[in-house]
């Protein structure tokens, strides 16, 4: 049987508008690096090997992404980006992390979970879990 697994890539078409506040964000808080920065686009690197790209309008990152529709019209609505995919992130020290997030000011979601569920800017949905924490309860097994 023909399985399939997550890459290592995701994207998100946002609005201008909240270029500075991802930037911050993503870069600041997060510790992510910025790899490339167009007009239209930027793109961040998380931990080793996770690229985030974040699409805000046509600009010079259709040159080095051809083929990608760039545009913010496409972007979700705010309610959308609340029930779409989560992403999770994992930290060494959870509580720093989570005091760090809060303190940026986030969108904290009110999930019956025990943790951190919020929307980065952008709109993107993240859970918040330790580095070495036990999730098989989240994967069917006791």
């Amino acid at each position: 049987m023909t399985k399939v697994i997550f890459g290592n890539r995701s994207a998100l078409r946002v609005r201008r508008t909240e270029r500075d506040r991802i930037r911050k964000f993503y870069r600041d808080v997060l510790g992510c690096e910025l790899t490339r920065e167009f007009d239209d686009k930027d793109d961040f690197r998380i931990g080793d090997g996770f690229y985030i790209s974040f699409l805000y309008e046509s600009g010079d990152g259709r040159e080095a992404d051809k083929g990608v529709t760039y545009a913010a019209e496409n972007a979700l609505s705010d309610d959308d980006f609340l029930k779409a995919i989560f992403l999770e992130l994992k930290a060494e020290d959870v509580e720093e992390m989570r005091q760090k997030i809060a303190d940026f000011g986030v969108k904290v979601l009110e999930v019956p979970d025990p943790h951190l569920y919020f929307q980065a800017p952008g709109g993107q949905v993240f859970r918040l879990v330790g580095t070495n924490e036990d999730l098989s309860r989240y994967e069917g097994y006791r």
